[in-house]
């Protein structure tokens, strides 16, 4: 073994001893040490299987996309729970977030769930992934215009109660003086 892996072996299991840890006292940092752990396990794989992460062959591409794709949809998951866990995200909101990871882990998981889709709908690979990725923009924006229109909404009702207010109490300072 050589330094390099040595210090690579070292790092991996000190983040997997913070993220168990972290995890394991149910700190405020729950999920980050979720994350730590993850991080922790891709590094013990590419310092251990490291032909998996070299080389341009197909079949090593291919495995990178779905490493990045899983933990992209890992990290989606986990920011998002952490999110509502601290009350800074509601659950409808969370909602979206949660179903673009669990896409995003059938992907990772299943490379074959697009070229399924492709021949479902007789596209080519490629319109087939631009397609998935324009109805999830789509939904996003949709889901973007419920929210902002409710918080008009909203607005306009506290507004007008504001001026309901404005009223009373100018109708009280003018009685108080008179």
């Amino acid at each position: 073994m050589t330094l390099r892996t040595l210090l690579l072996c070292f790092l991996s299991l000190a983040m997997l001893i913070m993220g168990i840890r972290m995890t394991a006292q149910k700190q405020k940092r729950f999920f980050l040490g979720w994350a730590w752990i993850a991080v922790g396990i891709a590094l013990a794989v590419a310092v251990f299987k490291p032909e998996l992460f070299q080389g341009e062959t197909p079949a090593s591409l291919t495995f990178r996309m779905r490493m990045a794709l899983g933990f992209l949809s890992f990290l989606v998951l986990m920011i998002t729970l952490e999110a509502v866990r601290r009350f800074a995200m509601e659950e409808r909101y969370a909602l979206l977030w949660v179903s673009t990871g669990i896409i995003l882990v059938v992907f990772a998981v299943y490379p074959d769930a697009v070229g399924w889709l492709a021949k479902l709908t007789g596209m080519q690979y490629v319109s087939a992934i631009t397609m998935v990725v324009f109805a999830f923009l789509l939904l996003v924006a949709f889901h973007f215009s419920l929210a902002l229109s409710e918080l008009r909404a909203d607005q306009k009702r506290v507004c007008q109660f504001a001026a309901s207010l404005e009223l009373r109490v100018a109708e009280l300072e003018k009685k108080a003086k008179g």
